[in-house]
């Protein structure tokens, strides 16, 4: 497994190599995915009890391959490259792969119903945010793609009702809820809601502002530590 870690700790270098350089080609990236699975696969016929959770591939090896930072990214590029059908197979793999029983996926499965509601599956994007919703009401991730899946399907009034469960008068836009807010303004613009739309546009730029300028005012040690939590939430 050795040897494997040491190929996975080369090709993440070449994946971000890639990125810096801006090399179009994603083979690298989904080379070292492949690569992540076997990994798993061989640990667990040695052992298996082995990785149950994610974070654990990264604990169980000293951290030495920041194994969750690069599945991160990973993702990330399938997104951002539009290649939805690879995104929502890898998001699937990953979803059975782990117990998830100590952290749960709630990027993973938005990613998930954004691949779904962005290769032409609507339908079936819906079904899963409604169930996801249902399973998990507060989680703002589902929240938010359910918000989202509603729009591609021209239910904009079913999209509102589902903003105004989560975004009261007095509801502050803080890091848990701000992607509720964000769908919220996606919802505006295209129900042509315009002064709702200022709304949420103000509330989202006051919240980019005290964020920027809390984090201008940190350290890199101190952003470290504070791993995303923010006081004036």
């Amino acid at each position: 497994m050795n040897k494997q870690w040491k190929k996975f700790d080369h090709l993440t270098e070449t994946c971000y190599s890639d990125m810096t350089s801006g090399v179009s080609d994603i083979e690298n990236w989904n080379t070292c995915f492949t690569l992540l699975l076997e990994i798993i696969s061989d640990g667990r016929e040695a052992n298996p009890d082995f990785a149950k959770e994610l974070y654990l591939l990264d604990d169980e090896t000293d951290y030495c391959h920041d194994v969750q930072g690069w599945l991160e990214d990973y993702l990330d590029e399938l997104d951002m490259r539009e290649m939805y059908p690879e995104l929502e197979s890898a998001c699937r793999k990953l979803l059975t792969l782990f117990e998830w029983k100590e952290e749960y996926p709630s990027e993973i499965r938005f990613l998930l119903a954004s691949a779904l509601g962005n290769q032409g599956k609507p339908e079936e994007a819906l079904k899963y945010c409604e169930d996801w919703e249902v399973e998990e009401t507060g989680n703002p991730l589902a929240a938010a793609a359910l918000i989202y899946a509603k729009i591609k399907m021209k239910d904009l009034e079913g999209a509102e009702e589902v903003v105004k469960r989560y975004i009261a008068e007095d509801t502050v836009c803080t890091e848990e809820n701000d992607v509720i807010f964000t769908a919220a303004l996606r919802l505006y613009k295209e129900n042509g809601n315009k002064k709702m739309e200022k709304k949420m546009d103000d509330i989202l730029e006051e919240y980019d502002k005290k964020l920027g300028e809390y984090l201008t005012g940190l350290g890199e040690e101190e952003l470290e530590f504070m791993g995303g939590e923010m006081p004036f939430n």
